[in-house]
């Protein structure tokens, strides 16, 4: 990929969207490309942080695990979208666990170019912190969820967002082009697997979702909408 390439991509992801094409440029030269497998564990949860990863092709998820093997499964990011963003600030360890689910191509960006960039760059400053501003009323969001939606307004509530963000339009409705496992959706939704599969069939009946395998899709999203409204949230 030429540094025109990869500027252009550093430019789809939001950290860097208001970047002008000589300085995407500039840093873009300091990007190195990075290919993982299907299963392949990017970081683990405890690792040195240092690098940002830019998604250019496949799809990652970010867990967190217990002592205990419990597993919390954070986000599901594809194309464009990108991780280990926090690293590039406070230089702490992993957060979380990153794992290939298809064969991906990333862009990595390392703290110190980050930093030195940052550095001669002053105006991107107040950008970044409201990208990052953006992250923690997401995550804040999904931690009232736990609290204040019951599990079908969660479950909800997680469908359409994955329907955002790897849907796409079919006759058949939409089509969350992402393998998922009823495990998958507990790990997501702060339930258990038991829950998720009658939380499952009682949306097939209503017929708001459909499945083909492990793809979801969404047949009905205003009544989706309608039952995390009812239960105590709009999605945003």
């Amino acid at each position: 990929m030429t540094s025109r390439n990869s500027s252009k991509a550093l430019q789809t992801v939001p950290f860097f969207a208001n970047l002008s094409q000589i300085d995407a440029e500039n840093l873009a030269e300091r990007l190195v490309i990075r290919h993982f497998s299907p299963g392949q564990i990017i970081f683990h949860h405890g690792d040195p942080g240092g690098l940002l990863y830019i998604i250019i092709r496949g799809k990652v998820k970010i867990a967190h695990s217990t002592p205990e093997g419990q597993e919390a499964l954070l986000a599901i990011l594809g194309e464009d979208d990108f991780f280990g963003e926090l690293a590039l600030l406070d230089d702490s360890p992993r957060s979380a666990t990153a794992e290939a689910i298809q064969s991906t191509e990333t862009l990595t960006l390392h703290r110190d170019d980050f930093i030195n960039f940052i550095s001669n760059n002053p105006k991107f400053s107040l950008h970044v912190l409201k990208t990052l501003s953006r992250h923690i009323r997401r995550l804040n969001s999904q931690l009232s969820d736990v609290f204040f939606l019951d599990l079908p307004a969660r479950l909800a509530r997680t469908l359409l967002i994955l329907a955002e963000q790897h849907g796409r339009v079919t006759t058949e409705g939409i089509v969350i082009d992402l393998a998922l496992t009823q495990t998958d959706l507990a790990e997501m939704t702060g339930a258990t697997r038991v829950s998720i599969n009658k939380a499952i069939g009682r949306f097939r009946r209503e017929q708001w979702v459909n499945t083909k395998g492990r793809k979801f899709i969404i047949l009905n999203e205003a009544a989706l909408q309608h039952l995390i409204q009812i239960s105590g949230g709009a999605l945003s």
